[in-house]
């Protein structure tokens, strides 16, 4: 080995050992077996995640009211109020019932329901705001009632919603078709990929991660999803 490159060895090591400035905050799903998939245990705070699935799949939804739900438990946990989060729903198809289901307290959920073209100032506005513990831009719909959204030029709009969450406690989740054009990747700082091979079962991958962490699939059932999930204090 070059004795130069001997030297610097110790150097990088001690690097990656290194504890980070600004520890990861997160937001857990209360679902053990996908909460182990993701850095930290749950939905970094702060920073832009992106759940894509295939058109009609529902499981990005899913997922993203859990989150909701769990941010709530945590802060009711640490003896406050549950947790304010927003959706944003320009296909005017989030089910109600179905999210109290999951969890989610809904005199605690804000709900705005942009056109096509308001979608991204409008997700900027509400993440910028500080206010929310968790904010899901939903740009897939359901089938029957597609949001609509273009991805081609949205990634100039991630930049700003990182810009305005990285100052904030905000959990970012921006949920995806799959099949949806991009000129490029999106910078997001996580790219959760997620399919259904079979009924009642789940799929899910960890694409991109900031820290490098890019995980194998883990295979969940919907079962999994739809238990009781645990509270969370950390």
């Amino acid at each position: 080995m070059h004795p130069r490159a001997s030297s610097l060895a110790p150097d990088l090591a001690a690097l990656r050992k290194a504890p980070s400035a600004r520890p990861l905050r997160v937001v857990s799903t209360g679902v053990p077996a996908l909460d182990e998939l993701l850095a930290g245990g749950g939905f970094p705070r702060g920073q832009v995640s992106e759940l894509s699935a295939p058109a009609g799949l529902g499981l990005s939804t899913t997922l993203a009211l859990l989150a909701c739900a769990g941010a709530s438990r945590e802060a009711r946990a640490r003896g406050g109020d549950g947790a304010l989060c927003a959706f944003v729903d320009p296909s005017s198809s989030l089910h109600g019932p179905g999210a109290l289901a999951l969890g989610v307290e809904l005199p605690r959920l804000v709900v705005v329901r942009p056109s096509a073209a308001q979608v991204a100032k409008t997700s900027v506005k509400l993440v910028a705001s500080g206010v929310f513990s968790v904010a899901v831009i939903d740009t897939c719909g359901v089938p029957g009632a597609s949001a609509r959204v273009e991805l081609s030029s949205w990634s100039n709009v991630v930049r700003r919603l990182a810009l305005a969450a990285e100052p904030t406690d905000t959990a970012v989740l921006l949920l995806t078709r799959a099949e949806a054009h991009r000129s490029l990747p999106l910078p997001v700082a996580l790219r959760l990929e997620l399919h259904a091979p079979a009924p009642g079962e789940l799929v899910a991958r960890v694409a991109k991660e900031r820290s490098g962490l890019v995980t194998g699939a883990r295979r969940l059932t919907l079962g999994d999803l739809h238990a009781r999930p645990r509270a969370r204090t950390a």
